[in-house]
């Protein structure tokens, strides 16, 4: 298991939760992550709003290393791969197209969720599923659905963007990215840097994950 990552049982499987926002799985070689909503800070730029430079490269840069490290053959992103459709000629898909080619040797395979409706599949060098992915005991899927904890297939899902709160409850304090595990299901931070949190305080049953620079510590 990676270092500073917390393993998680289910039914006889490990995920591992690691410090970069992601799920590992030894078993099958394969890297989970969420929410990459690339093109974002493109998105906000052209529309007047300041953003961080540079933000997608690094995140690409990111997720390639971590593939590389955990020697994955397959990477699951759970959905809203991109934040708005892009052009076919547009640098963003350029950049993402140069991107997938560098991982040929990976099995990238999206999930769509909903800021990728409407948007073109661009890239032969990565497959769409428009639809959750069932692979016992997991349920691969951008939102969990009703049907969570109601049978025996465990569901690991984005779209949350849980983070926690660090400190007093009753003063501003720092917020980090969390693993958000609740009765039959885990719910995965967002990859993407830029991204905003949903604050998650647990109830009975649920556990927290929070994510520092190096390690994943089990919160509550």
């Amino acid at each position: 298991m990676s270092a500073g990552s917390v393993p998680l049982v289910i039914q006889g499987e490990e995920l591992a939760l690691h410090p970069r926002r992601a799920a590992l799985w030894p078993r099958r070689k394969t890297v989970i992550v969420a929410d990459t909503h690339f093109g974002k800070s493109s998105f906000f730029g052209h529309h007047g709003i300041p953003v961080p430079a540079g933000s997608d490269d690094e995140d690409r840069k990111a997720l390639s290393q971590l593939v590389a490290e955990s020697s994955a053959e397959r990477l699951i992103i759970l959905g809203d791969f991109l934040h708005a459709p892009v052009a076919a000629d547009s640098l963003e898909a350029q950049e993402l197209d140069a991107w997938s080619q560098s991982l040929s040797a990976v099995h990238i395979l999206v999930i769509a969720g909903n800021h990728d409706r409407g948007a073109p599949r661009l890239w032969t060098s990565i497959e769409w599923q428009e639809k959750e992915l069932l692979e016992p005991p997991f349920r691969f899927t951008h939102e969990a659905s009703d049907r969570r904890g109601l049978d025996s297939v465990f569901t690991v899902s984005g779209h949350i963007h849980p983070v926690m709160k660090l400190g007093s409850t009753r003063k501003p304090g720092l917020r980090v990215p969390a693993f958000w595990q609740r009765p039959g299901g885990l719910v995965l931070p967002s990859f993407g840097a830029f991204t905003g949190g949903f604050a998650i305080r647990p109830t009975h049953g649920e556990h927290l994950f929070a994510v520092g620079p190096t390690a994943v510590r089990q919160m509550s």
